[in-house]
């Protein structure tokens, strides 16, 4: 369900992308940017509480804070899930 949700999201970025290059016009233009301007604003207000989760991902953490900005909850939640996992565990 997770990579559904993840695809979803590519695709609200790529059709954003395409309405803001002149790609694809008329009104799921403009509802196209406005979800991807928004998305992305909604993710970097995420990322302020979730960044103390992002160190635990394997790559590095600025790969962590694109994905956070990409896909947001759907990034962060699992990581901050891992440290529940492991309770008594600094």
């Amino acid at each position: 369900m997770t990579l559904v949700m993840k695809i979803a999201c590519l695709l609200a970025y790529a059709l954003g992308i395409a309405a803001l290059l002149g790609l694809i016009h008329g009104p799921l233009a403009s509802a196209a940017a406005i979800v991807t301007i928004a998305l992305l604003g909604l993710h970097a207000l995420e990322l302020l509480y979730a960044f103390k989760f992002l160190h635990r991902h394997r790559g590095s953490m600025g790969m962590s804070v694109v994905l956070a900005l990409l896909f947001g909850v759907l990034h962060w939640a699992p990581l901050a899930r891992q440290g529940q996992a492991r309770p008594g565990k600094p």
